[in-house]
């Protein structure tokens, strides 16, 4: 009996940390992007790279515009709606089944721009997750990005 109670328990240990997870678009609200009141939330069908749910592949993704680098913002702070995702001047989050699948991909992501410099982005990793900036944003502008990544992720 003692060896079943102890086997429920290590398992709630490994069930419960993953039913409260935080979800793509949580972190990516939780960076608070001052100006930003959209996240757009990629399905399997929308997603361009066609990677996600993938076997060893990301099981979310959410992109937005940031207003501080996008010029498709109005001066009124309106975006038009209408906007591909895949066209958004910001962020990029991914999020991952494991933490392998998620380096597998960083390292992946990291490959194609050293052979293609004109496509660099900024990427950040922790938990789950991959954060993609484009690279328009300014080294300190993406730091501060970093930070709030690495306060929101738990």
């Amino acid at each position: 009996m003692r060896k079943k109670i102890l086997g429920f328990f290590l398992i709630c240990l490994l069930v419960t940390p993953l039913a409260f997870a935080q979800s793509a678009i949580e972190v990516a609200f939780g960076l608070k992007v001052k100006g930003l009141d959209f996240i757009y939330p990629f399905d399997e069908k929308t997603d361009p790279n066609e990677q996600l749910g993938r076997p060893n592949q990301y099981i979310e993704k959410v992109s937005w515009p940031d207003p501080l680098i996008d010029p498709k913002f109005e001066s009124d702070g309106y975006y038009d709606s209408d906007i591909d995702p895949i066209l958004f001047k910001g962020g990029t989050l991914e999020k991952f089944k494991n933490l392998a699948d998620r380096d597998r991909r960083y390292n992946y992501v990291k490959s194609v721009h050293l052979s293609d410099p004109t496509t660099n982005q900024y990427m950040y990793k922790k938990g789950l997750f991959l954060l993609r900036l484009d690279k328009t944003f300014t080294p300190t502008q993406a730091k501060e990005y970093e930070k709030k990544f690495n306060q929101v992720v738990k």
